[in-house]
This record gives C-alpha cells, sequence and structure tokens, in this order.
C-alpha cells in the first residue's frame, strides 16, 4: 500500500489578486479577511494582496509491510548496503539533475549519506543541495520514504505556489527513484524468515503447541546434525535408527533416550519441514530444506561460534580479540574527548 502527503510552508509577498484558484488559495483569503490586513482600502481596491509562495514542501511514500517484524531486519540491510547512494554519481540517479563537480558552475552543496539513529530506530537521509530524502521504518510497520525540498531554486522552478504540481512531480519521482536504486545483495526478510520457522513454536490445526528447535540448545543440535547423516539413506531412516545416534551425539546412553522422545522429536522436525514422512510406512526422509538448514546450522553451532567466541576471550593477540579491543577503545577515547563519559 502506498500513500503520500504533502507539507506547505508560506511567505508573503504582493502580485496583483488573480482571485482564488486553489483551496490553498481560498483559506488563505479566508484567514485575511478575518486577521488584521496591513494594507489600505487604496491598496486593496488596486487589487494587490499576499500571495502564497512555497518554502518547504514534502513529498511522502508509505509502503506497508506484510510482516512488520521483518521490516526492521529488512531496513537495516537497506542501510548497510547502501550507504553510497549520495555520491555524486549516485545521487544524480536519484534526483535526474546532472552535477558540475567543477568550474564556475559547480553544483553547490554537500552530496553525502547521512544514517541518524533516534532511540532504537535508524533512518537514511541522502542529501542534495538544500534538499533531503529520508528512509525510515515507521512506527515498525512501514517503509516510509520522503522528500523534503527546502528550495525551489534547486530544480529551477519558482516559489508560487502555481508550481506545487512541478514540485510534485519531482518530488514523488525521487522518493521512486530511490527504490529503484537501492540494491540488496540478499534478502533479508527471506533469510530471517527461514530462521524463524525452524526455531520458532508451531501450533497446529488443533490448537497443539510444537516447540521449535532452539538455537545452542543439546538435544536440537544433535538432531540437525543427524539430519546430515541420514540423507544418505535411499530407504530413509525410522525412530529406532535416530535413537542411538542422537544418544551418541548428546554424550548420553542408549537407554536414556526413550522411543517416546524419539516420536516428540520426529514430530517437530516434520511439522517444521526438515524431515517428510514416507507414505504408508513408519519411516522417514530429509527435505532438500532440511538438508541445507541442517548443514548450515550445524557448522555455525560447531565451528564459527565456538572459534569465534574462544577468540574474543583469549588474551593471546588475534585479529578478532584486537579488533573487538580497538574497537572499544577507539569508543572510550571518543567519549572522554566529547566530555560524555562521567
Amino acid at each position: 500500500m502506498t500513500g503520500s502527503a504533502t507539507h506547505l510552508s508560506t511567505a508573503s509577498s504582493i502580485y496583483p489578486h488573480p482571485g482564488p484558484t486553489t483551496p490553498i488559495d481560498a483559506l488563505l483569503d479566508k484567514w485575511l479577511a478575518i486577521l488584521p490586513n496591513p494594507y489600505t482600502e487604496q491598496d486593496t481596491d488596486a487589487g494587490y494582496r499576499y500571495q502564497l509562495s512555497i518554502l518547504q514542501a514534502e513529498f511522502s511514500l508509505t509502503q506497508m509491510l506484510d510482516n512488520p517484524v521483518s521490516g526492521r531486519v529488512f531496513f537495516e540491510q537497506v542501510i548497510r548496503e547502501n550507504l553510497d547512494i549520495g555520491r555524486p554519481d549516485r545521487v544524480t540517479l536519484v534526483f535526474g539533475r546532472r552535477l558540475m563537480r567543477t568550474g564556475p558552475y559547480r553544483t553547490p552543496g554537500r552530496f553525502r549519506t547521512r544514517v541518524i539513529t533516534d532511540g532504537v530506530t535508524p533512518s537514511l537521509h541522502v542529501d542534495y543541495k538544500n534538499t533531503t530524502t529520508k528512509q525510515y521504518h515507521k512506527q515498525g510497520r512501514a517503509l516510509r520514504t520522503e522528500t523534503t525540498i527546502n528550495n525551489t531554486r534547486d530544480f529551477g522552478i519558482g516559489k508560487r505556489l502555481t508550481n506545487l504540481p512541478a514540485l510534485r512531480e519531482i518530488g514523488f519521482h525521487a522518493n521512486r527513484r530511490l527504490l529503484r536504486v537501492q540494491t540488496l545483495g540478499h534478502d533479508p526478510i527471506a533469510g530471517n524468515d527461514a530462521l524463524h520457522t525452524v526455531t520458532d513454536p508451531i501450533i497446529t490445526e488443533k490448537g497443539t503447541r510444537v516447540p521449535g528447535l532452539r538455537l545452542g540448545q543439546q538435544r536440537s543440535h544433535a538432531l540437525l546434525t543427524a539430519l546430515s547423516m541420514f540423507r544418505l539413506q535411499p530407504a530413509g531412516f525410522t525412530n529406532h535408527d535416530l535413537r542411538p545416534l542422537i544418544a551418541e551425539l548428546r554424550g548420553l546412553s542408549p537407554e536414556q533416550v526413550t522411543a517416546g522422545q524419539m516420536t516428540y522429536d520426529l514430530r517437530r522436525l516434520r511439522l517444521h519441514g526438515l524431515i517428510t514422512r514416507i507414505p504408508h510406512s513408519h519411516r522417514y526422509q530429509v527435505t532438500d530444506t532440511g538438508l541445507s538448514t541442517a548443514r548450515f546450522l550445524s557448522v555455525i553451532h560447531d565451528r564459527l561460534l565456538p572459534t569465534g567466541l574462544s577468540h574474543l576471550t583469549e588474551q593471546t593477540p588475534r585479529p578478532l580479540n584486537t579488533a573487538d579491543r580497538a574497537y572499544r577503545h577507539a569508543i572510550d577515547t571518543l567519549t572522554h574527548a566529547t566530555g560524555l563519559a562521567a
């Protein structure tokens, strides 16, 4: 869903009275008839009055998200991968204007990308002369893109109200161009959804709650590790096949893993789409999604996380803990230099 809004500030200047042509003109005339007017009757009879001019115009596009929870993940990835959007060679794609970088007609202004955080909500700002396009995650439910024009002369357009349609064309096109120019290396929402598909609980049609496979939990990790082993069995595997393997992975004796526990775990795996039951049998097969997900999460759990956390806690210099200490030192230095430290 898209939405738009235009906001105007006005200034006063004297022009021959053309008569109300827009609702905004009519509103101005209504209030000027009520408020004290510095002009004499002779001035009014001569056809002079205040004429609206545009000091600032804002044009916005609001796109509602089907899954608001994933919207923040998506927008933070947008920010990370589009920090160069304010460069002169890219900002021209947003505003459709040619930039002169040298010579007597050099385009004025700073061309930059800023990320500003208000509370926990970051916003992306792209500047062109006196115009700013702002993008942020609105109220956790929508992607909001706003272009604010603070000087109509930036686009060779006058300030009178009659120029509003031309400004709307520029503002709305800038919003849509920004969305077209922005790129992502991957779909963060799809990845986030895939993770939650495995780790979140499922409510069945009968209202039964089936827990997800919690990352870092020994029982869940043993199940994920076992799936890649059973993928090579063309005839699938049974509850009886899985029990001794799970017991070994958990460091338990086979008697400590009951058939009931395995039935429960097989149901979890099946409802989360990691395995499927072979029709008319008590055997199961690992799905393609289950295989790739199990392999990836197992490697993360067994290799990346333990190794990375070990490097962070070791006293021996390693690239990871060296970078971590350097970053913390830089933050401490900055807080002291700016007087923020107590």
